[in-house]
């Protein structure tokens, strides 16, 4: 299995870019899966609703679609954590 944790930045269909903090696996087949921490409790409500999108680790880009919109979790002063799962090939 193939992980990569550390920076990325997360492009939604509007064209606006979000930098994040991935945490990806990618198993021998080549899936791949993981989670997007947002420290910015501002961006909730732009992110809520985002349920695919781009992803780009050191400038290769991964498109992915986030399943469950209702996996987010946020308590107050906590970071804002999306689960997504890759639709393609990994950028890592």
């Amino acid at each position: 299995m193939t992980t990569y944790k550390g920076p990325a930045v997360l492009l939604i269909d509007d064209g606006r870019q979000f930098n994040t903090a991935a945490d990806l696996t990618k198993d021998p087949s080549g899936s791949w899966r993981g989670t997007l921490t947002f420290h910015d409790q501002a961006l909730v409500p732009v992110l809520l609703n985002v349920d695919e999108g781009h992803l780009l680790v050191d400038g290769k880009p991964g498109e992915f679609i986030r399943p469950d919109r209702s996996d987010w979790t946020i308590n107050g002063g906590s970071p804002f954590i999306v689960r997504i799962l890759g639709s393609g090939e990994a950028p890592f």
